[in-house]
């Protein structure tokens, strides 16, 4: 057998998978992040707060857990919609997911990032980023170990 031949058979994806594999890697980063969510908001009381809006940039109550559930699932659907064009349309589905997933993720970082620091707190940007990383493995993860055929 072709060694070329058997990478693309072990990188061939499932679209009828997909169907139950999109929303359990939704389900898996909406959970990691809640947890993660918790274990920083009760445990190591960081405050996830941000600069309003207001002319003094007071800053605002802690980032609820709905937010964080929102984001995650509207980034892991964004996720697998990406990964089931890929599937369709490239040679190596995997690899090339692999490459745009870890570009997107890298670009992320730049939103909590930009954040002004102060008066926001560099534990608060860096806890975002920590939450984008958990979703990206979490949704990667899934996507990639059981979607394929």
């Amino acid at each position: 057998m072709n060694a070329n031949r058997s990478l693309a058979e072990m990188e061939a994806v499932s679209l009828g998978k997909l169907a139950w594999v999109v929303p359990l890697s939704t389900a898996v980063a909406v959970i990691a992040n809640v947890i993660f969510y918790y274990i920083i908001t009760r445990w190591f009381h960081v405050g996830l707060r941000f600069p309003s809006d207001t002319p003094d940039h007071t800053l605002s109550a802690t980032m609820a857990v709905g937010d964080v559930v929102l984001f995650s699932v509207i980034f892991a659907l964004g996720a697998g919609v990406v990964f089931a064009i890929v599937a369709q349309s490239a040679r190596r589905p995997v690899r090339t997911y692999l490459m745009i997933a870890t570009a997107v993720l890298l670009v992320s970082f730049l939103l909590p990032l930009r954040i002004p620091s102060p008066p926001v707190a560099m534990i608060d940007k860096l806890s975002l980023v920590v939450m984008h990383i958990i979703g990206a493995i979490a949704v990667v993860g899934v996507l990639v170990g059981l979607g394929r055929k």
